[in-house]
């Protein structure tokens, strides 16, 4: 759940290995637990641009991003912020490191790719 009381925190989701691979897909759980990246322009939200509603953390459908900050890239789905609410504040959290920002679930850890900023591809001059 998430919080209450004006104050911003998401409930964290702890599973063991055994309970990840359950949950998750061999493809899923080697990107999202293993920290893996997909191959350019294979993802099946390249091409999906709906009018409204979020895209969610395939381990614990936390909403990370709204469809409307999502964008046009070649190689992977793209948006140019994450999703916020009063009671969880961001719902990425951020993890610096070799190889630029890595981006995190803000309820379950799992990997999301990395931010890049400054590339002028969007107003918010980030790409998630």
């Amino acid at each position: 759940p998430l919080g209450g009381g004006g104050e911003e925190w998401v409930e964290k989701l702890k599973l063991s290995t055994t309970e990840w691979r359950k949950r998750l897909t061999p493809s899923e759980y080697q990107i999202l637990r293993c920290h893996g990246t997909e191959a350019p322009g294979t993802h099946t939200h390249i091409r999906f641009f709906p009018s409204d509603g979020y895209f969610a953390c395939a381990g614990c459908l936390l909403p990370l991003y709204s469809a409307g900050a999502k964008f046009r890239d070649p190689g992977w789905p793209a948006w140019d912020k994450c999703f916020f609410s009063e009671a969880a504040g961001c719902h990425v959290a951020t993890k610096s490191g070799m190889g630029g920002t890595e981006i995190l679930c803000g309820r379950c850890d799992g990997h999301l790719g990395h931010v890049f900023f400054g590339e002028r591809h969007t107003k918010t001059n980030e790409r998630h």
